[in-house]
């Protein structure tokens, strides 16, 4: 008696092909998870560098006519406060709603860096924080009206080195 194999040929042969493609579709699978953790690390990372640079970044109050976007300046000299509070008021002397406590503020005069430094720009600026002088900082390249009475505008500053 002659036994015959009844197994298809081909039965193996799909098998391995199934076994292959398990291992493949795993391997994308696996592929797409690492590709969306380090992803998400990058994300994570980058945002992490936005609030470390916002953390960073100082309030300050320039008049608008002065303000130059995206400017190194360095710190000249501090302002007595009394002239402080006197800038940071009305001509009258009133304060304005934005600003109710004018002596919570710095003043500074601060020269830009713009190139010739015998043709520099020097103005005011005002912050809540205490600078150095000579530091060097830069201004944001952005900034929003604060005060239209005053004619101020209110910036982020950054520390230079």
């Amino acid at each position: 008696m002659t036994t015959t194999d009844t197994t298809d040929p081909t039965d193996s042969d799909r098998s391995t092909a199934e076994t292959d493609d398990t291992r493949a579709g795993d391997s994308r699978r696996s592929f797409l998870k690492t590709g969306a953790l380090a992803a998400g690390g990058l994300a994570l990372g980058a945002s992490s560098t936005d609030i470390g640079a916002a953390q960073n970044a100082q309030q300050a109050l320039v008049y608008a006519y002065e303000y130059h976007p995206a400017t190194n300046f360095r710190v000249e000299d501090e302002l007595p406060a009394a002239t402080t509070v006197r800038l940071l008021r009305l001509p009258g002397g009133n304060t304005v709603p934005e600003i109710s406590q004018p002596d919570d503020y710095n003043g500074y005069v601060i020269r830009y860096e713009m190139g010739n430094p015998r043709a520099a720009i020097s103005t005011f600026l005002f912050t809540r924080r205490n600078l150095q002088r000579d530091q060097r900082y830069r201004l944001s390249a952005s900034a929003q009206v604060f005060s239209s009475e005053l004619n101020v505008l209110g910036a982020t500053f950054r520390r230079r080195n």
